[in-house]
């Protein structure tokens, strides 16, 4: 039980479980480099708690979107190889020199700046080209056109390139599109390596597998993962030793008894079949709640029971259907996302009651709401 606010609860011992299972799933005769992807602020979960444990299994490559999250893992001590995984705009990368960013380069036009910045500089800047290999169309040449071959070339011939990848994403997790692509970047990625010449592309490494490319195509892997949502316990991969590593709580408000016939919350809430006990969560759109989560489709845990949500949300509460668990009383916890003794309210099911993604909510709310680390936390 608890007075406080809304939570969000870091489970250390999950995030450490996933790294080990994700290094021994990824190892063998010719083990890929694994990049443990903490962009958005390690997906919510806070890159000071997620870093450390980053190190201590032996990964020594992070992938990041801002030059805020490179300074942040730089100056939590972090000397090994901080990967960009977009394309960045010019001020972006004149600004991650002193952190020594690789950078993500989309296109001969973001090469061409990318090269300028570094001659002004004095530098050389290391770089991934990206290629349209998988059909992902955002940020990236497309070898496939006679235009795309041509740009390579001149993105090659620039001075001030560091080459140290050719890279490419997926666009969707399906098994057979991870074969096709990967079979397409493969062929693709050679041609790269081709006109980089022997002696540049020798230590190139190719890359395109985030986790569920990684843990379901082994032809995927290549030479670098970047490993995100399975770091997380979150993939859709079918890895069932994932452990969700987040919990999304809020502390009961009011518990009334509402009548039948009365309206919950906003027009378009439900209108109660019968007399009621509802409860009031202080959580709701205004902190990454989907609305869509409203009039029944998704619940909450309230003493490890499932209390449906029966209003449309408001910005900062929800209300739910307590009636048939005894008890509830104001101070209790509500479990939003995550364990509570024998429940879950798991990302496939925050996934199909809402429609979204749920590293769409839990990123906002692991950077919007107080952030607790519990270890055992999941287990609720």
């Amino acid at each position: 039980m608890t007075t406080g606010e809304a939570r969000v609860e870091i489970d250390p011992a999950a995030i450490r479980h996933n790294l080990g299972c994700l290094v021994d799933a990824l190892s063998g005769d010719s083990s890929p480099e694994i990049c443990a992807v903490v962009k958005a602020d390690a997906y919510g979960h806070g890159i000071e708690h997620v870093l450390p444990l980053i190190v201590d299994a032996g990964i020594r490559s992070v992938g990041i979107a801002s030059n805020a999250e490179a300074r942040r893992v730089r100056e939590l001590g972090f000397s090994g190889r901080i990967i960009r995984v977009r394309a960045a705009a010019p001020a972006e990368v004149a600004g991650a020199l002193g952190e020594r960013v690789e950078e993500w380069v989309g296109g001969f036009a973001h090469a061409q700046v990318i090269a300028e910045i570094a001659l002004q500089h004095g530098v050389e800047i290391p770089v991934h080209l990206a290629i349209n290999a998988l059909g992902f169309s955002v940020s990236c040449v497309d070898l496939s056109l006679s235009a795309g071959r041509k740009e390579l070339a001149a993105m090659v011939a620039l001075r001030g390139l560091d080459v140290r990848g050719v890279c490419a994403h997926f666009p969707s997790e399906a098994v057979a599109d991870a074969q096709r692509g990967a079979a397409r970047f493969a062929d693709e990625a050679e041609e790269v390596l081709g006109v980089l010449g022997q002696e540049r592309a020798a230590d190139v490494q190719r890359h395109c597998a985030t986790s569920f490319a990684a843990l379901t195509v082994a032809e995927s892997r290549f030479d670098l993962v970047r490993i995100g949502a399975a770091l997380y316990g979150d993939s859709s991969a079918p890895a069932v030793w994932q452990r969700s590593a987040l919990r999304l709580v809020a502390p009961i408000t009011s518990v009334n008894l509402v009548p039948a016939g009365r309206r919950i919350g906003y027009v378009g809430g439900s209108v109660l079949d019968g007399d009621a006990i509802i409860a009031a969560v202080p959580v709701g759109y205004g902190d990454g709640l989907p609305r869509a989560l409203g009039n029944g489709r998704g619940s909450v845990l309230v003493r490890g029971h499932r209390a449906p949500i029966v209003d449309r949300l408001s910005m900062n509460a929800l209300a739910v259907d307590v009636t048939a668990i005894p008890g509830v009383r104001p101070g209790d916890d509500a479990v939003v996302f995550g364990r509570q003794g024998a429940g879950e309210i798991s990302g496939v099911e925050f996934e199909r009651n809402s429609g979204e993604i749920a590293a769409a909510s839990y990123s906002q709310w692991g950077r919007g709401i107080a952030r607790t680390v519990r270890s055992g936390a999941v287990g609720g």
